[in-house]
């Protein structure tokens, strides 16, 4: 159990590089995104590559960061109703959504990929002024996949272990709460009741 574990930390340190990263990614991306708003409507000039690659980039964030997502506790779900059941009902229902989930990428994942090597044969393009390659679009989805699939491995390892009394599972950390938290109390603003500290 302690090597599944620890394969299960390899996992998620994966899925949350992979989420930290496309987090920085965004910077960038809204630069470009600004500058293709300037050049098309204030210049007169728009670039025939900016938006294609806008929407390549966008796609690739969307499929790549869905392991992150999991891993974070992103995916719809009533917590009203789960966060009342017994840790180990709890434990049930992550198993199950788990085996769910490998179950999907699993075919997502075959589909994804025989699409994407005829894609690449037939070097595929888009049929714009700039004309990039379709392949590498079409590569997104068997790559989030397989990060899901992966990520959905890791939550049935620590669910089981969690559901046999071998570990306790927690939330994953909140990185976006955290970092208001500390600006809150650094800058003495207001708490969610909207009340001043007074020190």
């Amino acid at each position: 159990m302690n090597a599944l574990l620890k394969l299960s930390g390899g996992i998620d340190a994966i899925n949350r590089t992979i989420g930290r990263i496309f987090a920085w990614i965004l910077l960038p991306m809204i630069c470009l995104t600004a500058f293709e708003v300037f050049s098309r409507y204030v210049l007169m000039s728009p670039t025939v590559w900016a938006w294609e690659l806008i929407i390549q980039i966008w796609g690739l964030m969307l499929m790549a960061c869905g392991g992150y997502c999991y891993w974070k506790g992103g995916l719809v779900r009533v917590d009203l109703l789960y966060n009342k059941f017994p840790v180990k009902v709890r434990c049930g229902i992550n198993i199950a959504t788990a085996i769910l989930v490998l179950i999907c990428m699993g075919l997502v994942f075959i589909y994804g990929i025989n699409i994407f090597l005829l894609s690449f044969r037939l070097n595929e393009r888009i049929s714009s002024v700039w004309g990039s390659p379709m392949w590498t679009i079409r590569f997104w989805v068997p790559l989030g996949a397989a990060l899901m699939f992966i990520q959905a491995i890791s939550e049935l390892i620590k669910n089981v272990a969690a559901m046999a009394g071998k570990i306790e599972l927690t939330n994953n950390s909140d990185e976006v709460a955290e970092a208001i938290e500390i600006v809150k109390s650094a800058e003495h603003l207001p708490d969610e009741t909207g009340k001043e500290d007074i020190q």
